[in-house]
């Protein structure tokens, strides 16, 4: 067979992205299979997934010369997203299979797979029409994961659901909406997750609970879920929505690392809703354009201007108290356990830290936050985790780096690296 590019099935992006999972999955087998006997994509071994990626991202991996250029030029990152979800659904359904004699990621076509491949059998079915196929116009796919917290909880997850799909423009895969009698739970998690461009989970500590214990629907989810983070470890895809709770109680292990959105509020902000959508959506905020280099020749020293710190510090959350009124003069206060220092480029940037202390009062432990802009606050350990990360957001938002990171003994607090 000879090769086949991808652009010899669907000339442009549009026609590709447009296509449902089963077209895409008898596509990918054709595809693949053209590689064989070029020592590439397609070895003696079997097919390599990693190889397939570099090959779609044009990425140099030492395996022969590259097109001079992406096949689908600046629309290929949303093209690899695309067959790489094709990818999953194959797996999914048995038509790519591990090769057990080898290790690392080596799939072999099954003999389901060549018999999908020549026509002769039907395509395993989507676990909902409605969720077969992203528009041409591009519109994301959301799978919305949440625990049965209570009436209250499922109905602001219903209305949440609503929102999003009805007012902002993004398809929402629900299991109340699509998974009927009969149908099979765990393949429509599987399936879900493989056809969704992004995973918005409902934090609250009983989700968290469940997730780390792999109890019910909410750990079997995570387990899919796990399993494609391993793969893909810089993916943006899984977004932890935080509900109740604090990030500390309510993330799953898993999503520790991963920056949120906080709805904890009660209407939650509006600021926060936009964070979610400009990530769905692909319209991150984009920076003032790059000014010209200072004449420094006739710029004396900057200082900074009254007033500006209590204006930076005002975002922080309320509750903060102003130094000294409760932790005492800084030579008596206990050792830091935790800390952080960031800089910031600009002539008239100061560096600016975040220190986290440990207090024993009368046998109860209590935690402290502080920093170089004159706030503190002292109370418990999950309050003082979600402060520094309000301090950190803040900073991050005025152009600053972290420039190094302590977390301590304490191994609740590598959340904050």
């Amino acid at each position: 067979m000879a090769f086949r590019p991808l652009r010899s099935f669907f000339p442009t992006a549009d026609e590709l992205l447009e296509q449902d999972l089963p077209t895409l999955g008898a596509v990918l087998l054709a595809h693949l299979k053209s590689y064989e006997g070029l020592n590439t994509v397609y070895q003696h071994a079997g097919l390599h997934r990693g190889y397939f990626r570099a090959m779609l991202e044009n990425r140099n991996v030492g395996l022969g010369p590259l097109p001079k250029e992406p096949e689908y030029g600046t629309r290929q990152p949303e093209v690899t997203k695309r067959m790489m979800e094709a990818w999953n659904w194959l797996e999914l359904n048995g038509l790519l299979i591990h090769n057990d004699q080898q290790v690392a990621d080596w799939f072999t076509i099954s003999s389901e797979g060549e018999k999908y491949l020549d026509g002769k059998l039907p395509a395993p079915p989507c676990p909902n029409p409605a969720t077969a196929a992203n528009s041409a116009t591009g519109t994301p796919r959301a799978l919305l994961s949440y625990s049965w917290d209570g009436p209250e909880h499922q109905r602001w997850v219903s209305e949440f659901a609503e929102r999003l799909q009805g007012e902002s423009g993004v398809e929402i895969i629900l299991d109340r909406w699509h998974l009927s009698p009969g149908d099979d739970k765990l393949h429509f998690m599987e399936q879900a997750v493989a056809d969704s461009n992004f995973v918005i989970v409902v934090c609250t500590p009983t989700y968290a609970e469940r997730a780390n214990k792999r109890q019910g629907g909410v750990g079997y989810e995570s387990m899919v879920i796990t399993a494609e983070l391993a793969e893909h470890m810089l993916t943006n895809k899984f977004i932890p929505v935080l509900r109740k709770g604090t990030w500390t109680s309510s993330l799953p292990i898993y999503l520790k690392n991963r920056m949120g959105v906080n709805l904890i509020d009660e209407p939650y902000r509006e600021e926060e809703y936009e964070r979610l959508l400009r990530v769905l959506h692909g319209e991150p905020i984009q920076p003032p354009p790059l000014g010209s280099k200072p004449d420094f020749s006739k710029i004396g020293v900057s200082k900074v201007k009254a007033g500006a710190m209590s204006d930076a510090t005002e975002t922080l959350p309320e509750g903060s108290s102003k130094a000294g009124s409760e932790l005492g003069p800084p030579d008596k206060r206990p050792y830091a356990i935790a800390w952080a220092s960031y800089e910031k480029v600009g002539v008239s940037a100061r560096r600016e830290s975040i220190y986290v202390r440990q207090w024993n009062n009368d046998g109860n432990k209590q935690y402290s936050v502080e920093t170089t802009r004159g706030e503190e606050y002292l109370g418990s350990k999950d309050e003082v985790i979600d402060r520094f990360i309000s301090f950190h957001r803040l900073l991050l938002k005025e152009g600053y780096k972290r420039m190094n990171f302590t977390p301590g003994p304490d191994p609740e607090f590598s959340v904050l690296a």
